[in-house]
């Protein structure tokens, strides 16, 4: 699953020099939650969010000076971000763009490692697309069926290779079972939290329709040999 096959496209834009007052009729009349903005070639230079337009018309209602002392660069700003009707001193920049190929796991990551909610797809720097949390989580529960182990070997294997894969539990400490979709984890590992992880990480599994944890902590193994 890659940006290009769950990007809306084409995309709303704005340019940075319009006036707030027409982001936000952009944003009430598609029912979007950001319009990225472009210039005149189309290359992204930003994104105008729902929040950065609730923000814009909140501090309509307030009136603070702006301090002089050493924060006063960030406060000037502030005052920008707050006062101005251009979308351009309003809008979140640079704007965070994802590619093409940016895979599913990628989105997520920046969507979380920069807490937005919107990512702008970009090609040799020009707006393509667009891609929402919504997207992103709908595209992720549809993963393809061919994507899904069947049967319980298939099931098995495809267990194993996660524990290795995303733990490092190699099959010579933890052993997957499964029978009839249910899959039985035995081994051992160093603590409760690997334990409770591997059980997880069985259950990620599409397949598995129930993990019975066998799985003992060599402490506990350790107490047992010494009473």
């Amino acid at each position: 699953m890659l940006a290009k096959d769950i990007m809306t496209s084409p995309v709303t834009t704005i340019d940075e020099g319009h006036n707030v007052r027409q982001a936000i009729e952009i944003v009430n009349a598609n029912k979007i939650g950001a319009v990225p903005v472009v210039d005149a070639e189309g290359r992204l230079t930003g994104i105008v969010t729902e929040g950065d337009l609730i923000r814009r018309v909140a501090s309509s209602w307030t009136r603070r000076s702006v301090p002089h002392t050493r924060d006063r660069a960030d406060a000037l700003a502030d005052y920008l971000k707050a006062r101005s009707w251009r979308v351009k001193d309003v809008m979140s920049s640079p704007g965070i763009g994802a590619t093409l190929t940016s895979t599913g796991s990628q989105l997520a990551e920046l969507m979380l490692a920069h807490e937005v909610k919107h990512l702008p797809v970009v090609e040799n720097g020009r707006l393509v697309g667009i891609i929402s949390r919504r997207d992103l989580m709908r595209a992720l529960l549809e993963i393809p069926k061919d994507c899904t182990a069947t049967g319980d070997d298939a099931v098995a294997t495809a267990v194993r290779s996660r524990l290795q894969a995303e733990l490092g539990l190699m099959p010579a400490n933890v052993k997957a079972a499964v029978v009839d979709g249910v899959v039985t984890l035995t081994g051992e590992v160093e603590s409760e939290l690997e334990r409770e992880a591997a059980r997880v990480a069985a259950e990620s599994v599409r397949g598995v329709v129930g993990v019975e944890n066998r799985i003992t902590i060599a402490y506990q193994m350790l107490s047992r040999f010494r009473s």
